[in-house]
C-alpha cells in the first residue's frame, strides 16, 4: 500500500480540478462578458454556464495529470503529494489560467468587432485583473526561492480569488445596464423611438420596421460582390488583357482596396459590408452560433485557442449563421422601404460553411458551359479519390454562382430605381483548393502533372466572373452605377497553419484569410471618379456609399463612412449629402 504522501493519479486530478473549476468560472466570466445575450438570459443562464464550469473543470482534471505523469514518466525520484498541495494547486492554477487568459486577450485583439465599446472595457478590464493575479501566481509557481514558500503560495491563490470576484463584481453591478447586440454606436447623435410593440418573428429587418417619408432612390444601382478575389491578381490579369470587363472598370472608373475585418468569415465580413454597422451592431457576430442542450441563449463568440468546441461537444449545438440573421436592415432593404427596387441574392450562400459530406464525392449539378470553361476534359475522366473532390468542390461553386447568376438575370427584367444586390460566393472557395495550383512556389509541394491539371481552374474563374461583370457593363444604363466590391481577399496559408491541418485534420487549405487580407470595390459609371485609384475604405463604408449613390439619406448612427472620392466632383458638388437619425428605427 503506497504512503500517503506519495504522488498518486488521483491526487493529481483532485489538484486540476480544482485548477480547472477556477479556469472554468473564468470561461464562464468570459462568456458574460462577450455576449451580453447570455448576461441578459437572467436564470437561463445558469445552465449554460454552469455546464461550461463543469466541462473546463472535468477537461483539466484528465488533461493536465496526464501531461504532468508523461512528463515524470523518467524521473530517477519519487515526489510526495498531500491530498492539498498548495504548492501543486498554484502550479496546475499558472498553467491552466495561462491558456484561457489568452483566450480573453485574444478576443479583445482579434475580434473587438463584434464587441460594443462598454462590453470591451469590461473585457478589457477583467482581463487585467486576472492577469495580474496570474503573474503572481506563475512567479511562485516558477521561482525555485517562492514555490516552496507556503505563505507565498496562499496569498497567491487569494489575491487569484480577489481578482475573479472583482471581475464577477464588476460584470454583476453593470449586468442592468448590459444590452443585446444592436447597442447604441457611440457615434449615434439620433435615436428613433422604439415601437410600443415587438415586431413580429419571421419578418426581416425592413419588414418588421414602418416605412420613411423621403424621396425615393434617384437612379439605378447595381453591386457585384465576389469574396476571395484578390486585387493584385485582377490588376495582373486585367494588364495581360486576360479580364477586359475590369480593364474597363480600371480605365472608366475608379477603384481602392478596402480594410476588412475580424473575424473575416463571410457572414460577419458581408454584414458589415451591406448595413455599415459593425458586427456588434448589426448582429452577426461570428461564422456560428452555438447553444448548450439547445437552450436559450445562443452565444456568438467564444474565447478562442482552449478547444470550447471539443470540450463542450457532448452537449453543445451549433448552426452556422448568416446575413438575414441581422437585426439592422441592409441598403437594399432600406432602398425598398423608400418606395424603389430593392433585390438581393447569394449573400447567405458560405461554401465553407456547407461542406459536402466527406463520403459523397458526387459533384452537384452544374451548367456545362461552366465545367467545360473551367476544367479540361482530362481532368474530368481522373478517377482518383483526391481528383474527384476537386471536381465536385469546382462543379458545387459553379453551381452556387450560377443561382446567383439566374437570379441576377431576373432582376434584370424589373424596371425602376433603386438597388440589385448580387453575392456570388464561388470564387472564395476555388481560391481556398485552387490557390497552391496557380501559385506553386508560394507552396513548394505541388508536382508538375498538379499544375498541368490544376494550374489553370483559379485563373479561369477569375476570367469567368470577368464574364458576369462584362454582361453588367452591357446592360448598364445611362445614369446607373456599377459597384464591384469583395469583402476580402486571399493569401497562400502559410507553413505553420498547413502543418497544424496536417496534425488536427484539418481541411487543408491553401488559401485563406484568417488574417482579414483587404477586399476591394471598384466604381463604374457615369458620375464615378473616372481613371483614377480613390485610395482605401474600409467594407462598412459600403452601405453608406450606396444609399448616397441612391439620393438617399445615410444614417448618422453607421459605422462606415461616405467613400466621397470614388464620385466625380461635379457630382458630389450637386449632391449635398443628407442625413437621418437612425434607419433601425427599433431604437
Amino acid at each position: 500500500m503506497l504512503p500517503s504522501g506519495a504522488v498518486t493519479f488521483p491526487k493529481l486530478v483532485v489538484h486540476a480540478a480544482l485548477a480547472g473549476l477556477y479556469g472554468g468560472l473564468v470561461v464562464a466570466l468570459f462568456l458574460r462578458l462577450a455576449n451580453p445575450a447570455v448576461g441578459a438570459a437572467g436564470g437561463g443562464q445558469a445552465p449554460t454556464l454552469l455546464l461550461v464550469v463543469l466541462a473546463y473543470t472535468l477537461a483539466a482534471a484528465v488533461v493536465w495529470p496526464v501531461l504532468y505523469v508523461a512528463l515524470r514518466f523518467f524521473a530517477r525520484h519519487r515526489l510526495r503529494l498531500t491530498w492539498l498541495s498548495l504548492r501543486y494547486l498554484i502550479g496546475f492554477h499558472a498553467v491552466n489560467t495561462s491558456l484561457i487568459l489568452g483566450s480573453g486577450w485574444l478576443i479583445l485583439s482579434k475580434f473587438r468587432a463584434t464587441l460594443a465599446p462598454p462590453e470591451a472595457d469590461r473585457l478589457a478590464a477583467a482581463c487585467g485583473w486576472l492577469t495580474v493575479a496570474w503573474l503572481a501566481a506563475a512567479t511562485v509557481a516558477t521561482v525555485p526561492r517562492l514555490r516552496r514558500r507556503v505563505h507565498l503560495q496562499a496569498a497567491a491563490g487569494g489575491l487569484a480569488l480577489v481578482a475573479l470576484l472583482v471581475s464577477l463584481y464588476g460584470d454583476s453591478a453593470r449586468s442592468d445596464g448590459a444590452f443585446v447586440t444592436g447597442a447604441l454606436s457611440e457615434h449615434a447623435t439620433e435615436t428613433a423611438s422604439r415601437p410600443a410593440g415587438a415586431p413580429p418573428t419571421g419578418l426581416s429587418p425592413a419588414e418588421a420596421r414602418p416605412a420613411l417619408t423621403t424621396a425615393p432612390p434617384a437612379r439605378r444601382l447595381l453591386l457585384l460582390n465576389f469574396d476571395g478575389a484578390d486585387l493584385d491578381t485582377i490588376l495582373t490579369m486585367q494588364a495581360q488583357g486576360k479580364l477586359p470587363a475590369f480593364s474597363r472598370l480600371v480605365q472608366e472608373g475608379t477603384y481602392g482596396r478596402l480594410a476588412s475585418i475580424l473575424p473575416c468569415v463571410a457572414s460577419v465580413t458581408r454584414a458589415t459590408l451591406v448595413t455599415g454597422m459593425l458586427p456588434y451592431r448589426n448582429g452577426v457576430r461570428s461564422a456560428q452560433a452555438r447553444s448548450v442542450l439547445g437552450r436559450d441563449p445562443w452565444i456568438d463568440v467564444v474565447p478562442p485557442g482552449i478547444g470550447f468546441d471539443v470540450v463542450l461537444a457532448p452537449v453543445l449545438e451549433r448552426r452556422a449563421t448568416r446575413v438575414s440573421d441581422r437585426q439592422v436592415p441592409t441598403f437594399w432593404e432600406i432602398s425598398a422601404r423608400l418606395g424603389g427596387l430593392g433585390e438581393a441574392a447569394g449573400w447567405d450562400d458560405d461554401q465553407d460553411a456547407v461542406r459536402p459530406a466527406a463520403t459523397s464525392r458526387a459533384a452537384p449539378a452544374a451548367p456545362q458551359d461552366w465545367i467545360a470553361d473551367l476544367l479540361d476534359p482530362e481532368v474530368q475522366r481522373q478517377k482518383e479519390p483526391a481528383a474527384r473532390a476537386l471536381v465536385a468542390e469546382v462543379a458545387r461553386a459553379a453551381a452556387a454562382d450560377a443561382l446567383v447568376l439566374d437570379a441576377l438575370q431576373r432582376f434584370e427584367a424589373h424596371t425602376g430605381r433603386g438597388v440589385t444586390a448580387a453575392s456570388f460566393p464561388g470564387l472564395d472557395r476555388v481560391a481556398h483548393i485552387f490557390l497552391r495550383y496557380a501559385r506553386p512556389a508560394d507552396f513548394g509541394n505541388v508536382s508538375p502533372r498538379d499544375v498541368d491539371l490544376y494550374g489553370a481552374v483559379l485563373e479561369r474563374y477569375y476570367r469567368r466572373i470577368d464574364g458576369i461583370v462584362g454582361r453588367a457593363l452591357q446592360s448598364e444604363g445611362a445614369g446607373a452605377l456599377l459597384m464591384v466590391s469583395a469583402t476580402h481577399g486571399i493569401r497562400p496559408a502559410p507553413p505553420l497553419h498547413r502543418l497544424k491541418d496536417e496534425i488536427l485534420g484539418g481541411e487543408h487549405l491553401s488559401g485563406i484569410h484568417e488574417d482579414a487580407p483587404p477586399g476591394f470595390l471598384f466604381v463604374h459609371g457615369r458620375d464615378a471618379l473616372r481613371g483614377r485609384v480613390f485610395g482605401k475604405g474600409s467594407i462598412a463604408d459600403v452601405a453608406p456609399t450606396v444609399l448616397y449613390a441612391l439620393g438617399l439619406p445615410v444614417a448618422r448612427d453607421a459605422h462606415g463612412g461616405i467613400l466621397a472620392r470614388v464620385f466625380s466632383e461635379a457630382f458630389t458638388a450637386r449632391h449635398p449629402v443628407t442625413v437621418i437619425g437612425s434607419y433601425d428605427t427599433d431604437r
